[in-house]
């Protein structure tokens, strides 16, 4: 499955409408704030937001980190900001 940056819009953080594709890493990382999620591509939204990204993404805005954080070296799926 091949993977793609969505820049997080606003609204339901589990619905794929939220988000819209993003040709490029964001800039963004920390902060408790959603920023952008790494997801299955499908075009201009996302395939889906599995559950394992909803976890992610609700660990993300209780930590302020890109999410997941461990172990080291781990690839985030979430990243937040300010």
């Amino acid at each position: 499955m091949t993977r793609a940056w969505y820049s997080y819009i606003g609204g339901d953080v589990s619905w794929i409408g939220s988000y819209l594709y993003s040709p490029s890493r964001p800039n963004c990382r920390t902060g408790f704030n959603l920023c952008a999620i790494y997801a299955v591509y499908n075009g201009t939204r996302p395939a889906s937001i599995s559950e394992n990204l909803k976890d992610y993404i609700a660990t993300g805005l209780s930590t302020g980190v890109p999410e997941p954080s461990t172990p080291t070296g781990t690839t985030s799926y979430v990243y937040m900001k300010p």
